[in-house]
C-alpha cells in the first residue's frame, strides 16, 4: 500500500511541476494594486540587472520634475553628441535635434531608445550624472533598498541593479502619484516620419486586460517585464525577471496574472510595502549571459526531457512553451492604434538654455497682418526656429517661462 501512495504523491508533484515549471525560472512578484497584497512571489528581493526597466525610473524622475514645476511636457529635450553615441536601441536623430518631453517619453516607452533616454537625462538635469543622482534619490525615497542606478537607459553596468520587489514599488508609485500619465505605458505603436515602431511589450495586444508598463533586455539580465492588467474590477501588477527567451517571459507573466486573477485574497496578509525577505537573498545579480546570448553546443539539449519516456510515472509529457503560449496568450497580430510623434514643439520651461535665442543669429519669421510669413528684414518680432531634423524647421516662441527655483 505504501508504494502505491508514494506513486500517487510523486504523480501529483510531477503534475504541479509540469504546470508551474515555466513560472519558477527566476524572480517574480504579483501584487494587487488596490490592496497592496502580494499574491505571488519568488526571490523578490534577489538583486537583478534591470536592463530597460531602468526607463521606468527615468520616466518617474521626469514626472517628479514636472510636478516640482521645473519642467512641463512641452519642455525641450535636445540630442547631444554624447546621447547620439549611445548603442542601440536608438532613434538616431541628428545632433541638435529638439523634441519635447511628451514625445521623448512616448519614444522611451515604445522604442526604448537609449539615445533619447540620455537626451532626457541631460536636458532635464543638465547632465546624465546629475539626473542619475535624482534617480537614486527617488529610489531611496520609495524604499527601493536593493536598487542602484548609474545610467538613465539601462544598458548593462555591473553596478546597476534592482529587484522584483523594488520594481513593484516603483510601478506602484507611478500609478499612485501620476495616474494621469498612465497612457504613456500603454501606447501600442508610434510613427516617426515613415517609420512605424511597435511597442516591445506583446502583452498589450495579446493578454486581455493589459493596461501597460515596460519590457527590458540585455544579455546579463535576460528578458524582463513589468506589466499591469485589469479584469473584473481587479488591478494587478506583475514583475517577471530573467526570461531566457521572450516567449518564456511572456508566457510566465501571463500564467502568473491568470492565476492571480482567480485567487482568493481573503487569507493573504503580506503587503508589498511591509514585506520582508524570507531566507537568503542574493546580493550579487545573476548573470544570464551564457543562458540567453550564447548558442547551445549540445544539439540534444532540447530533447533531454524525453530520455525517460516509458519509465513509469516520470514519463508524463510536460506542456511545451508553444502549448502554454496558445493557452494563455492571444495569437500575434498587428497593432491597430499608432500614435504619431513630431519633433520640435518645445515651448515649455527651458532650465538649461537648450533653445537658441533670437539674438544668436538663427533663422526667424513673423506673420504679417495678412498671415503671411515675412522674411528677416521685414520682421517686427523675433521667433527662433529650431532644427527638428535636417529637413524640418519648427517655430518656437522667443520668450521662455522662467523655471521655478528649487
Amino acid at each position: 500500500m505504501v508504494p502505491r501512495i508514494f506513486q500517487v504523491i510523486v504523480l501529483f508533484a510531477t503534475v504541479l511541476l509540469a504546470a508551474f515549471s515555466v513560472g519558477s525560472a527566476a524572480p517574480h512578484i504579483v501584487v494587487d494594486m488596490r490592496s497592496g497584497k502580494v499574491l505571488s512571489q519568488k526571490e523578490a528581493f534577489d538583486r537583478w540587472y534591470p536592463a530597460s526597466l531602468t526607463k521606468l525610473m527615468t520616466a518617474y524622475t521626469v514626472f517628479k520634475e514636472i510636478k516640482a514645476g521645473r519642467l512641463t511636457l512641452l519642455s525641450p529635450v535636445k540630442v547631444s553628441e554624447y546621447a547620439l553615441s549611445s548603442p542601440p536601441s536608438k532613434m538616431g536623430y541628428p545632433v541638435g535635434t529638439i523634441l519635447n518631453v511628451d514625445t521623448a517619453i512616448k519614444i522611451l516607452m515604445v522604442k526604448s531608445a537609449n539615445d533619447i533616454a540620455t537626451a532626457i537625462a541631460e536636458s532635464a538635469a543638465g547632465s546624465e550624472q546629475a539626473f542619475v543622482a535624482k534617480m537614486n534619490g527617488n529610489a531611496a525615497a520609495l524604499g527601493m533598498r536593493d536598487t542602484h542606478f548609474v545610467n538613465a537607459h539601462g544598458l548593462h553596468d555591473p553596478n546597476q541593479y534592482t529587484s522584483a520587489h523594488d520594481l513593484a514599488l516603483l510601478a506602484m508609485a507611478i500609478s499612485r502619484e501620476f495616474p494621469s500619465y498612465a497612457g504613456y505605458f500603454a501606447v501600442p505603436a508610434i510613427q516617426s516620419g515613415k517609420r512605424i515602431l511597435q511597442n516591445h511589450n506583446p502583452l498589450l495586444q495579446r493578454f486581455d486586460g493589459t493596461t501597460g508598463m515596460k519590457t527590458g533586455f540585455v544579455c546579463a539580465a535576460g528578458l524582463n517585464i513589468v506589466v499591469t492588467a485589469k479584469r473584473n474590477g481587479k488591478n494587478l501588477l506583475a514583475v517577471v525577471l530573467g526570461g531566457p527567451t521572450g516567449q518564456e517571459r511572456n508566457v510566465r507573466a501571463a500564467m502568473l496574472l491568470t492565476a492571480a486573477f482567480s485567487q482568493n485574497q481573503f487569507f493573504i496578509r503580506t503587503k508589498l510595502d511591509t514585506m520582508k525577505p524570507v531566507g537568503p537573498v542574493k546580493r550579487t545579480p545573476t548573470d544570464m549571459r551564457d543562458t540567453v546570448c550564447k548558442k547551445r553546443t549540445n544539439s540534444n539539449a532540447d530533447n533531454d526531457e524525453d530520455s525517460n519516456d516509458g519509465n513509469g510515472v516520470f514519463a508524463m509529457k510536460q506542456p511545451s512553451l508553444d502549448d502554454l503560449e496558445a493557452k494563455y496568450l492571444k495569437p500575434k497580430g498587428s497593432n491597430t492604434r499608432v500614435v504619431p510623434i513630431v519633433l520640435g514643439n518645445a515651448t515649455g520651461p527651458d532650465p538649461f538654455g537648450l533653445l537658441p535665442r533670437a539674438e544668436e543669429n538663427v533663422t526667424s519669421f513673423v506673420s504679417n497682418d495678412n498671415g503671411a510669413v515675412a522674411n528677416d528684414a521685414d520682421k517686427s518680432t523675433d521667433w527662433p526656429v529650431v532644427e527638428g531634423t535636417k529637413a524640418m524647421k519648427v517655430p518656437l516662441p522667443a520668450v521662455r517661462p522662467t523655471p521655478t527655483a528649487n
